[in-house]
């Protein structure tokens, strides 16, 4: 960011003024310049483009965005450390409704040679304890009730695959990686 500062004068409703200049004081302190801080980090936030992965745990489960290429490996992960002895892959293929049924390993073992099916936006997977669901464009939501050191692994393993080495110091969590850059929140 430069030198040069550009003053923009806003109407905002005065409900959310009141949330953003609590939430300024609670990221950068009651001290002059945290409303312009925490507006103009929003701002960028606002501007850049959505994460190139994201992971997140959730109450009954895990949710999920990441590039195409990590589709395989977060089912060959999944199964790893849920351990179904079998799993059921469902998705619409035309207006038919496709199911295959698979061995943990079978899955596993063809997951890298599934991508499209993967992909695919009706795309189902049982893994007898847990349901994994997609909405597409590598959008996904896990229901299954994780253990901490389950909901640690999946994260620190499907990172790793990017080159991200991690260690959670919590369970509970969201991870966003945009722009080569990690955050962690708790």
């Amino acid at each position: 960011m430069g030198d040069l500062l550009k003053y923009i004068k806003v109407a905002i409703p005065d409900e959310l003024e009141e949330k953003v200049r609590s939430k300024a004081g609670v990221l950068y302190g009651a001290r002059k310049g945290s409303l312009s801080r925490s507006v103009t980090d929003a701002l960028f936030n606002w501007l850049t483009p959505d994460p190139e992965i994201y992971i997140g745990t959730i109450s009954n489960g895990m949710s999920f965005e990441v590039p195409e290429k990590l589709i395989p490996g977060l089912i060959e992960i999944l199964i790893d450390i849920l351990k179904p002895g079998n799993v059921i892959y469902s998705y619409l293929h035309g207006e038919n409704e496709e199911e295959l049924k698979l061995s943990a390993e079978e899955a596993k073992s063809k997951s890298r040679g599934m991508t499209e099916i993967l992909s695919n936006p009706t795309f189902m997977a049982e893994l007898e304890t847990a349901s994994l669901y997609t909405g597409g464009d590598g959008c996904f939501l896990l229901e299954a009730d994780l253990n901490k050191n389950q909901r640690i692994s999946i994260a620190e393993r499907l990172l790793k695959q990017v080159g991200i080495e991690i260690q959670l110091a919590n369970d509970r969590f969201s991870i966003i990686v945009k722009a080569g850059h990690i955050e962690v929140l708790y």
